[in-house]
């Protein structure tokens, strides 16, 4: 399958969806300050992917927070994984997809606070990925 023209994954506090479909991510953020006694860290993901013009193949996209550790990293939690064909709005130009994913934390099972980061796969290869800082 050809590989996408681009994607993004940005964290925020919340995304409406307007009646037109279109998205805003509200309080972008890198750094999630809890308060003391939070046993909940909320937050949502918003995955971006536009395909090369032309591809109507099916396509399976997953999104997981991991936490480094030695080579490698470790996955804390992670969403369904979410089938789709890419949409083509504009005739035949790329096509494209939006993905809003909700994350609910429960920090007692967490282990620690710390720099995790929140990757995207594309039928199960690394995507890209965007760091998150949880602290108190």
């Amino acid at each position: 399958m050809p590989d996408p023209v681009s994607s993004s994954v940005v964290v925020c506090e919340t995304i409406l969806t307007e009646g037109s479909g279109l998205l805003s991510a509200i309080r972008i953020m890198n750094t999630l300050t809890l308060p003391a006694g939070a046993n909940f860290a909320r937050f949502f993901v918003l995955t971006q992917v536009h395909a090369q013009p032309g591809d109507f193949q099916p396509h399976v996209l997953r999104v997981r927070m991991v936490f480094p550790q030695g080579d490698g990293c470790v996955e804390v939690a992670s969403a369904s994984e979410y089938r789709f064909f890419y949409g083509h709005k504009v005739g035949p130009g790329p096509g494209g997809l939006n993905l809003t994913t909700e994350f609910n934390i429960d920090l007692r099972m967490l282990g620690q606070l710390g720099t995790y980061y929140l990757q995207a796969f594309l039928d199960g290869q690394y995507l890209n990925q965007c760091p998150l800082t949880l602290k108190r």
